[in-house]
């Protein structure tokens, strides 16, 4: 009897799993074996006996067709939602039978998305691959070793003959059993763990080199080619993207969904919380709109996320094998392709992607380094980016021993992705890369090979398109890089002196992009900017004493910002001064809180601006509100460009993407366009709001030129907002243009009004030839048909041919119809050409204004930042600082100053001066423990950085001659990372503030020298004050060496004073116990003592222990007076009768 086979579905877990129940290389009969018994796929033996119940199992599975369920979103839902199914596309199902069953697999349930089942049309899902074929590369692949020899054992007849009585409910259950391998089983021996060539001693790179290899490329792997050519044709695509990209989770899309597997599926269950399928290997997957939501939650835990797009239907790839010459089971299968790599530091704005929340930038940043073989000092190159508004910032600068401009850069633009060419960065760099970006990605790229040097950078860039224009094919080089070009190259193959350190920097975060396949889109954009250090114009200039070269902003460096606390979350400067109601003005005002200007101009059109804003609260409040409406321009035209560039989309893999909910995301597009011309139209609004205003600084950023610096966005943007219906264009997916917005549009409507005169004439013409009414009639291909009643038939002639007839007319075609329809139908094909890359040309034409958008939104920016400061004006009692811009006079006088960031009624004022109303420029300051003399250092230092940005301060007033850097060291830690103890901290922190601090700089130390031992401590300090009243740079000098202060107590270049406060003094046994009470006051003279048993006491040390210390310390304090007594005495010239009078009474004591 022939064998009987119930027929199997053509699904996503067939095709990836083959079966296993027949061994072709041993028997072709039906007959059943051991290895017949596989957890996933049992086979059923049909008998004469059971031929009746295989004809009712048969019937039982063609009413319940198999079907792909979505994975559940989590493991405890997962019997909640088995009932929720996709139906699959069943046109195939019926091509192919085997004599299997299909297990039944689950998948998540993505609320409120809508996903359509899995469409199974492609043909790749086991067709064209023989049942022997796909036995043998199951067997050979899947099973473990225990499993091999276990199966590889004879088994008795009874055994066999058990075995052939299997009944469909027993065939069922094994189906529903857990594999023995798969997550039932605890997940740790999962199939890949357990291959050979990914054991941790012996996992090779791609170029089959172990990990001792100083070469060795961790970001592949070597897939060995008999693994691969025993897997199933899109397992075998998958393995072959795994070995180039085995350090990105591969979201491998299979029909409507992307796909995990192996160790991919093992990160997805344990970080995303998707199910496992069934199955003996690892293997997950969600659909294909929930792509946006998942790839987040991976990168924002630190992940890489490949997107790996079909590129071919089955269409095309049965085409392409039909002109291939030789054609193998792997090539029937379609095309896939990497169509993006995303990582924290790489994430771009797509239509797959979720809109980018935070809106501060997280930079990619390339780096290398050379060190001078004779200063041992360290030159940077350094290449930075925002991938979400794609602009590059080049620089190339030379470093002191402490890398304070490399520190600097790091503290202003942090990156979260660092790439640097592998053993070229010195243990220093390194040291600061571990620990200032702790939780940052960090490659390591081969030299030349993925660290390009500067000639293979700028030919990449000439070789690429880069810089093409779509409309005239030339390339056009950025006018900021063509600076980094050499003028003696035509070639634009060599760097520019001092500039191919920058240029190779470049070179690694190309490749980056470029083998994350973002290069197109970033580059495309051309947008270059130079990154200078903040200190550059003084740091490499002789200061002299005449004058000090000018700078266009305060430096603020990597130790200034954490000790002050510029940026943070809680107490910050960055979070009292941001009332900004738009992302990119958030951006710009920390870019403003970096870099604090210099110019006295600038900081008075600011604080101008700011002044005229508090008098106009009605205008504030109706200009803010219509800023909270405005999206994320910024970040939106960088996001058009991308959608508008024709050489991606003829290049790029996505261009050639076949997307299932393409529809979507073409509305995506559609919404986003709209969404900015709508930004745009509110910008619009704003600006009119300022027609009239008195400050310069809000006439050069709300007036369109001439009479300001706002572009004349009007006609431009009223274009864009007529040249197609936009809520059609939302509904539909497509943007169909009104009459003169593209040409090529409008050449195919005129063909069709054309074609409509003409077919209008000739038909004028047949009814005077019919003598009655003749009208056209027919659809599709059948159109232009002549219909005329059958009582003036008679007249047709032999050009009319016949085509049909209905009751009381008939149909005729002439070769003049004829040839309207052959027009017709290629003026539509004309036309939906042109519609299907329409939109692109339209985003594409609104991104050659992108200069003119890009101002209009920098100087919204500047307004929102102004508006902000205007915001936190009104907050707080504040003043406008008086600035002073000369050499002669130097000083800050602050009177009644706050701390901006300690909002508290109870909050002590303090009058603060260096270097005026008959002060000193370095004040030594003294007071009890906690007595607040850190808050205000910090408080003097936030105030002037206030003062510089334009923004009003919370004091009475304030007089302040403008401060080119401001120097810190405050507190006290170790750094275990570096290997640098407390003290050598504070060496190293004040090395530096001696090496670069001018006579306009502002310098904050706080208890120096407490690193050490007391002598030490003190000798330090006072070599470190008198070096800084040299310099004449106003100093704030906090310190407990009380014997510091009675050296400088008669100098006139350091002034004394103190934090007061009040000491009630109880005696109890001889001891007196103080007890201080806080006046937070700042005033002339020296503290006393630093009452540090008073800060014992409120930490809660015990009282017997504060008593014992009170008298050890006045046991001591007594042998410190004697011994300066006796010092004093020996001085030549002394009042020895007074000091012989205090030596008697020190000793009667």
């Amino acid at each position: 009897m022939s064998k009987r086979t119930p027929t199997q579905k053509n699904t996503l877990f067939n095709y990836f799993k083959s079966p296993k129940s027949v061994d072709p290389k041993k028997d072709d009969k039906p007959t059943s074996t051991a290895k017949d018994k596989t957890p996933t796929t049992p086979k059923r033996a049909p008998t004469t006996s059971r031929l009746r119940d295989d004809n009712d199992q048969k019937k039982s599975k063609e009413k319940k067709r198999v079907t792909r369920k979505r994975p559940l979103k989590s493991k405890s839902n997962e019997d909640d939602d088995d009932n929720k199914n996709n139906k699959m596309d069943e046109s195939d199902d019926e091509e192919e039978e085997i004599e299997v069953s299909k297990p039944k697999r689950r998948r998540i349930i993505i609320p409120d998305e809508d996903s359509e089942g899995y469409d199974a049309t492609e043909s790749e899902f086991s067709e064209n691959v023989t049942e022997s074929d796909a036995f043998t590369e199951e067997t050979e692949e899947e099973e473990t070793p225990k499993k091999k020899s276990r199966l590889s054992q004879p088994k008795s007849k009874s055994s066999t003959a058990t075995a052939t009585k299997t009944t469909t409910d027993d065939n069922f259950q094994l189906q529903k059993a857990p594999a023995k391998t798969g997550p039932a089983s605890g997940g740790d021996t999962w199939p890949h763990l357990n291959y050979d060539f990914l054991q941790p001693d012996k996992i090779r790179d791609k170029e089959r080199r172990l990990k001792t290899n100083p070469d060795y490329d961790y970001r592949t792997v070597y897939v060995p080619d008999k693994f691969l050519d025993n897997q199933t044709p899109a397992m075998r695509q998958w393995w072959i993207l795994k070995s180039q990209y085995y350090d990105c989770v591969l979201f491998f899309k299979v029909g409507k969904f992307y796909e995990l597997y192996h160790m991919d599926a093992v990160i997805g269950a344990k970080e995303l919380g998707i199910s496992y399928m069934r199955g003996e290997w690892a293997h997950s997957g969600f659909p294909e709109i929930a792509y946006g939501r998942f790839s987040c939650m991976l990168i924002e835990k630190g992940y890489k996320v490949a997107r790996i797009e079909q590129t071919e239907n089955p269409e095309m790839m049965a085409e392409r094998c039909k002109t291939s010459k030789k054609v193998t089971k792997f090539d029937k299968v379609v095309r896939r392709e990497i169509c993006q790599v995303s990582t924290c530091g790489t994430r771009i704005a797509t239509v797959q992607d979720p809109e980018i929340i935070t809106p501060y930038s997280n930079y990619l940043l390339s780096i290398i380094e050379k060190i001078d073989t004779n200063t041992k000092l360290s030159t940077y190159g350094v290449c930075f980016i925002d991938t979400t508004i794609g602009e590059f910032h080049l620089g190339q600068f030379n470093d002191d021993r402490c890398n304070s401009r490399l520190l600097t850069l790091l503290s202003h633009y942090t990156p979260v992705h660092v790439v640097y060419e592998r053993g070229n960065l010195s243990q220093d760099t390194m040291k600061i890369l571990n620990t200032l970006l702790s939780t940052a990605i960090k490659e390591p790229l081969q030299k030349d090979v993925q660290f390009w040097s500067s000639t293979k950078t700028l030919k990449a860039l000439n070789e690429g398109d880069y810089f093409k224009d779509d409309n005239t094919n030339e390339i056009t080089w950025p006018n900021e890089l063509k600076l980094y070009l050499s003028d003696d190259d035509s070639l634009n193959l060599t760097p520019a002196n001092n500039k191919e350190l920058a240029v190779k920097a470049l070179g690694g975060c190309i490749y980056l992009l470029k083998s994350f396949v973002l290069d197109q889109q970033l580059l495309s954009q051309k947008h270059f900017q130079t990154y200078t250090p903040p200190d550059t114009s003084f740091i490499d200039e002789n200061k002299s004493s005449v004058g000090i070269p000018p700078v266009s902003s305060m430096v603020l460096d990597a130790i200034t910002i954490h000790n002050l606390r510029i940026f943070g979350n809680d107490a910050s400067l960055l979070k009292t001064l941001d009332h900004c109601c738009t992302a990119f003005g958030k951006r710009l005002l920390k870019e403003w809180m970096c870099r604090p200007s210099c110019r006295k101009n600038i900081i008075m059109l600011r604080q101008e601006a700011v002044t005229e804003l508090t008098y106009q609260p009605d205008i504030v409040q109706e200009v803010r509100k219509l800023l909270n409406n405005l999206p994320d321009l910024e970040r939106l035209l960088s996001k058009i460009h991308t959608h508008g560039n024709a050489s991606r989309m003829k290049n790029h893999p996505d261009g050639r993407a076949i997307m299932f909910e393409g529809q979507i995301y073409s509305k995506r597009k559609i919404v986003d366009f709209i969404t900015a011309l709508n930004g745009f139209e509110i910008v619009t609004k704003i600006i009119k709001k300022f027609h009239i205003c008195e400050s310069e600084l809000l006439k050069k950023t709300t007036m369109i030129v001439p009479d300001g610096e706002f572009p004349d966005i009007q006609e431009t943007l009223e274009h864009f907002k007529t040249a197609f219906d936009h809520e059609a264009a939302k509904k539909i997916g497509s943007i169909v243009p009104q009459k003169g917005v593209d040409a090529e549009f409008d050449k195919s409507i005129r063909e069709f009004d054309i074609i409509k005169q003409e077919s209008e004439d000739y038909l004028k013409k047949q009814m005077k030839h019919f003598d009655g009414k003749v009208t056209f009639v027919g659809s599709d291909k059948k159109r232009y048909q002549l219909e005329v009643p059958e009582s003036k038939c008679h007249k047709a002639t032999s050009k009319h041919e016949l085509q049909g007839q209905r009751k009381g007319f008939k149909r005729y075609y002439t070769d003049e119809t004829k040839e309207f329809l052959s027009r017709q139908i290629k003026a539509e094909e004309y036309r939906n050409n042109i519609l299907k890359d329409l939109n692109r040309r339209v985003f594409s034409k609104f991104s050659e204004n992108y200069d003119l958008w890009s101002i209009a939104v920098y100087k919204i920016a500047i307004l929102d930042v102004l508006l902000s400061f205007c915001e936190y004006a009104k907050s707080v009692d504040t003043c406008i600082p008086e600035i002073i811009d000369n050499d002669t006079e130097i000083c800050t006088i602050i009177k009644d100053g706050k701390h901006p960031c300690i909002q508290k009624d109870n909050f002590v004022s303090n009058d603060t001066s260096l270097a005026g109303d008959d002060t000193a420029s370095l004040v030594i300051l003294t007071g009890p423990n906690m007595g607040g003399k850190s808050t205000l250092m910090r408080q003097v230092g936030l105030l002037t950085v206030m003062a510089q940005m334009g923004c009003h301060i919370p004091a009475s007033s304030c007089k302040l001659s403008i401060t080119d850097r401001i120097f810190t060291r405050l507190g006290a830690s170790d750094d275990l990372l570096t290997g640098r103890s407390t003290f050598l901290i504070e060496l190293s922190e004040t090395a530096t503030i001696l090496q670069h601090a001018s006579k306009k700089s502002l310098v904050l130390l706080d208890e120096l020298g407490r690193g050490t031992s007391t002598y030490d401590g003190t000798a330090i300090a006072a070599a470190v004050v008198n070096s800084l009243t040299k310099l004449k740079c106003r100093t704030l000098f906090s310190t407990h060496y009380h014997s510091l202060v009675e050296d400088y107590k008669k100098s006139h270049d350091v002034s004394l004073a103190y934090m007061a406060c009040q000491v009630e003094a109880d005696e109890d046994d001889e001891i007196t116990e103080e007890t201080v009470t806080f006046l937070y006051k700042f005033v002339p003279g020296a503290c006393p003592k630093s009452y540090g048993f008073n800060a014992a006491r409120l930490g809660g040390v015990p009282s017997v222990i504060i008593k014992r210390a009170t008298e050890i310390a006045k046991k001591l304090e007594k042998e410190a007076n004697q011994r300066n007594m006796f010092s004093a005495l020996c001085r030549a010239n002394s009042d020895v009768k007074s000091i012989i009078s205090k030596l008697k009474n020190t000793v009667l004591v």
